[in-house]
C-alpha cells in the first residue's frame, strides 16, 4: 500500500502535463472576409516565348511548330468588360541574338533559278480585341479558351540571304544537284551575308525596292490555365497575314532570277505564356468590426468564458481560475514561477528547486516528511474500484519525448538489457528501498521517479 501511495503521487504530478487544447479567440470573430463589390483592374503583364513557322514561296526550314529560334513576346491586357469577357491587348514580339526567327528555303534540280533562301529577325508592335466566351463559360473556371482579331507592324529591315560563300563568291546551282564555285564542288555554309538590300539589282528590283516593313493582320487563338487568382499560363496559336510579298524576297514583282507569285507571304507563331496581375486590386478583403455578430443560431460556447480571464473555456487549460489573478494568455493558466505546480497566488514558496516534491501551498517536502507520509495506513481498495491512468511513454513535466541514455548508477536496473527503465523495473526498485534491500537513498529513489518519465 505504501508503494501504491507513492506511485500515485507521481502519476497525479506527471498526469497534469498531458492535456491541450486547440488554440483560438473570440477576437476572431470581429475579422470577416468580404467580397469587393466593383474591384479596380489594372493592365495585367504577359511574359512568354515561342516559335515562328513562315508560310510563302519557298519551305519552311523548320518541321515542327515548336522548332527554331525562340520568339520572346510581352503583352499587356486591360478587361474592357464587367463580366471579363472582354480584353484589349497590346503587345510586342521579337528575338535575341545573332540568328533570325524566320528562315525559308527552296531547292530545285530542274530549274537552277529556283534556289533561294533567306533569314530575317523581324520586330512586331500589335492590337487587338480578345473573346474569352463569357457568354458560355460563365463564373471562374480552371481552363478558359479564347479568340483574339488585331493587327500589327512589322519592321523587315533585318532580312538577308545566303547567295554567297565564305569568300564572297555566288553559289552555282547545277541541275545534276550540285552547288558548284569556280568549277569545284561546294556545300553552303548557311552564313546569311547579303542583305537584301544589295540584292534588289539580283531579283530586278532597281525601281520597285525591296519593302521594309509591313502591316498584317492577326488571329490568335488558344487555352488559358487558372494558376491562382493573379497567375494565368497560355498556351496559344497566332496566324500573321502580312500586307507584303517581300517576306522572303521572292516576289511577282522581281523581274529577274527568281519570280515569286503575287500571293501574299504568312506565318504562324505557336507560344506559351505566364500572365501576371501585379496591381489590380483584390477581389476580396477582410474587414474588422467593432463588435462581432453572434445573432441566429450561433453557439455561445464558442466564446464562453466561465472564469472571466479573457481566456475562453476552448482553450483554457485551467478553468474555474479565481477573479483578479493573472493567467497566460495561451493556456489560461495561473503563472508558475519555478514550475512547481503550484501557481504564484498560492505558492508560498516562489523559488522551489527545480523538481522538488512540494505540498499543496508550494513548500518544498523534507525527505523525512515524505518517508512519514508513505507509511501512513491506508484504507484497502478491491480491484475492481482501480483503474490504470495512461502516461505517455517519454513525457515528464520537464522534458518532451526523449531518448536519455541511463545514469551509469541505475544500469543495473535494466535486467532486460534494452536500456530503458521500464515501469516493472521501476516498481521493483522501490519495493526493494521500502524493503530496506536497496543501496539506494531516498534522493536516489526520487532521481530514480524523474529519470522514469524524462525517458
Amino acid at each position: 500500500m505504501r508503494v501504491l501511495k507513492f506511485l500515485a503521487i507521481v502519476v497525479f504530478l506527471s498526469f497534469g502535463a498531458l492535456a491541450s487544447f486547440a488554440q483560438g479567440g473570440y477576437e476572431d470573430l470581429l475579422f470577416e472576409e468580404v467580397e469587393v463589390e466593383n474591384p479596380v483592374y489594372m493592365p495585367v503583364l504577359g511574359i512568354g516565348f515561342g516559335y515562328i513557322n513562315y508560310y510563302g514561296e519557298l519551305q519552311n526550314d523548320f518541321k515542327i511548330l515548336i522548332q527554331g529560334q525562340p520568339t520572346y513576346r510581352i503583352n499587356l491586357f486591360q478587361y474592357i468588360d464587367k463580366k471579363h469577357s472582354w480584353k484589349l491587348n497590346a503587345n510586342t514580339m521579337f528575338n535575341l541574338g545573332g540568328e533570325g526567327n524566320i528562315v525559308g528555303y527552296e531547292r530545285n534540280y530542274n530549274d537552277t533559278t529556283k534556289n533561294a533562301n533567306f533569314q530575317t529577325s523581324l520586330f512586331s508592335i500589335g492590337f487587338n480585341v480578345e473573346y474569352a466566351f463569357g457568354n458560355i463559360f460563365q463564373g471562374e473556371r480552371k481552363i478558359r479558351p479564347f479568340v483574339s482579331l488585331g493587327a500589327e507592324y512589322i519592321d523587315l529591315g533585318n532580312t538577308k540571304s545566303d547567295i554567297l560563300d565564305a569568300d564572297g563568291i555566288l553559289y552555282n546551282y547545277q541541275t545534276d544537284g550540285t552547288i558548284r564555285v569556280n568549277g569545284d564542288i561546294v556545300t553552303r555554309d548557311y552564313e546569311y551575308e547579303t542583305n537584301f538590300r544589295d540584292l534588289e539589282s539580283y531579283y530586278g528590283r532597281t525601281d520597285n525596292k525591296f519593302e521594309k516593313s509591313t502591316f498584317a493582320l492577326v488571329a490568335d487563338l488558344g487555352l488559358d490555365f487558372k494558376v491562382s487568382n493573379r497567375v494565368a499560363l497560355r498556351l496559344a496559336s497566332s496566324l500573321h497575314y502580312t500586307w507584303t510579298d517581300d517576306l522572303d524576297g521572292i516576289s511577282s514583282e522581281n523581274t529577274a532570277g527568281r519570280i515569286g507569285d503575287s500571293k501574299k507571304d504568312m506565318f504562324s507563331y505557336s507560344y506559351v505564356s505566364l500572365n501576371i496581375d501585379l496591381f489590380s486590386e483584390a477581389k476580396t478583403k477582410i474587414i474588422e468590426s467593432y463588435f462581432a455578430d453572434v445573432t441566429g443560431d450561433f453557439d455561445y460556447s464558442l466564446i464562453a468564458d466561465s472564469d472571466n480571464d479573457q481566456v475562453l473555456d476552448l482553450r483554457d487549460d485551467c478553468p474555474g481560475t479565481p477573479a483578479g489573478v493573472a493567467v497566460n494568455d495561451t493556456t489560461g493558466c495561473p503563472f508558475d514561477d519555478d514550475g512547481d505546480g503550484i501557481p504564484n497566488y498560492i505558492d508560498k514558496e516562489q523559488f522551489s528547486e527545480k523538481g522538488a516534491i512540494v505540498d499543496e501551498f508550494g513548500a518544498e517536502l523534507s525527505p523525512n516528511k515524505i518517508r512519514e507520509s508513505l507509511y501512513q495506513e491506508l484504507d484497502a481498495v478491491k480491484r475492481t474500484e482501480m483503474y490504470m491512468m495512461p502516461i505517455g511513454m517519454g513525457w515528464s513535466k520537464y522534458t518532451e519525448m526523449t531518448n536519455v541514455e541511463i545514469p551509469e548508477k541505475y544500469k543495473k536496473l535494466d535486467s532486460d538489457g534494452d536500456a530503458y527503465i521500464s515501469f516493472d523495473e521501476l516498481l521493483e526498485a522501490i519495493s526493494k528501498f521500502f524493503d530496506f534491500d536497496s543501496e539506494f537513498t531516498t534522493e536516489d529513489i526520487y532521481d530514480l521517479n524523474n529519470f522514469f518519465f524524462a525517458q
